[in-house]
């Protein structure tokens, strides 16, 4: 088998457990032996580890050490440029003979990509590696034509092959969150003011009815909530695993404004409807279709938000053809293998290239 590791920049966050069984078993059916090399698990995981995994220090030493002594045919990296063993270690990947695939979201989209310095470092990672895999199709705008020809998309997912919505137990799950309201909207991840959440609570307060609840569950690590005190707003900590699954498939619409991300997926899969705000990049915004299966307002325009939310609570009907069409696009572009099979492209290309 062609042995593949991909290296995990410090601990794998607790999202990427399922897809890493799952993408692990899926190369195994292609004659690849998949390991992930990282520095353990993050806290608050519950799901068991399924594929191989190296647990080590990640610097220089360590990971050149256990390259050495491994001999993988081909290295995947998910580093960002800020850990400091990335380039020695993407020049010790072309001195040992082996080959280099880049994987993330391409050039930083944070607003800071612009800058000069970073633009170059990118390049070069670009150069070095024998292949980019990103996370979504329209992030190629973001590198140079001339990487386009060894550049797939795997796009940014998560697994949840092992878990069936809940509805039939959405008031026992309500109940069990002490969560009274007739309809709720849901905000998942962390209270972050990056994440505009200050919008969400204007919004909330113009819709401004008892029978609507809103749902606010990740750890508040900026004290954006701290004064927030309502019958109607419910604040949870963070929740991990299937549970936050069962509570969200129990709420009715999803808002986040800002920095959205990953949540579109965990929503979608649950059939909620999303009302975000313009303006996001991440690479997950490619499964909100605005119109179809969520609405798209302009930034800080929390009357529109309000609006667009109340809507999305009292037409049912509308809410549930939302929904299919949110459950439609994640069992479809957002499915686990989809992602898969741009990593199954990507390492065909670099292995095919290695035999010429």
């Amino acid at each position: 088998m062609i042995k593949v590791f991909l290296i995990n920049q410090k601990k794998i966050p607790h999202y990427r457990i399922t897809a890493y069984n799952h993408l692990s078993d899926f190369l195994k059916r292609e004659n690849y032996a998949f390991t992930i090399v990282s520095e353990g698990v993050q806290e608050g995981d519950i799901y068991p580890v399924k594929f191989d995994h190296q647990i080590i220090s990640l610097d220089f030493i360590n990971i050149a050490k256990l390259f050495i002594k491994e001999r993988p045919d081909v290295i995947i990296y998910w580093v960002h440029l800020r850990h400091l063993y990335l380039f020695p270690m993407l020049l010790l990947t072309k001195i040992l003979g082996k080959k280099s695939i880049y994987w993330g979201h391409g050039t930083d989209l944070s607003g800071k990509g612009a800058m000069k310095l970073k633009n170059i470092a990118h390049s070069t990672e670009y150069i070095l590696s024998d292949a980019i895999i990103l996370y979504a199709n329209h992030l190629k705008k973001y590198i140079k034509n001339q990487f386009h020809k060894k550049t797939f998309i795997a796009n940014n997912t998560l697994n949840f092959n092992s878990y069936k919505i809940k509805t039939e137990v959405k008031k026992d799950t309500l109940s069990k969150y002490c969560i009274t309201t007739k309809k709720n909207i849901i905000c998942m991840g962390r209270m972050q003011r990056r994440k505009r959440i200050d919008n969400l609570l204007r919004a909330f307060n113009l819709i401004n009815r008892p029978d609507v609840g809103l749902i606010l569950v990740g750890p508040d690590t900026e004290g954006i909530l701290k004064d927030i005190q309502r019958h109607n707003i419910f604040k949870l900590d963070a929740i991990y695993g299937d549970e936050r699954l069962d509570i969200l498939a129990a709420a009715d619409a999803f808002c986040l404004p800002g920095a959205i991300g990953l949540s579109i997926v965990d929503a979608f899969y649950c059939g909620l409807p999303i009302v975000t705000e313009a303006g996001d990049v991440s690479p997950e915004t490619m499964f909100l279709k605005d119109g179809i299966n969520g609405f798209v307002v302009s930034q800080g325009d929390t009357k529109k938000m309000a609006e667009k939310l109340t809507l999305l609570l009292d037409d049912d009907s509308l809410r549930e053809k939302f929904s299919k069409a949110a459950i439609k696009e994640i069992h479809t572009n957002g499915h686990i293998d989809t992602m898969c099979k741009g990593f199954s492209e990507a390492l065909a290309f670099v292995c095919h290239n290695e035999t010429q």
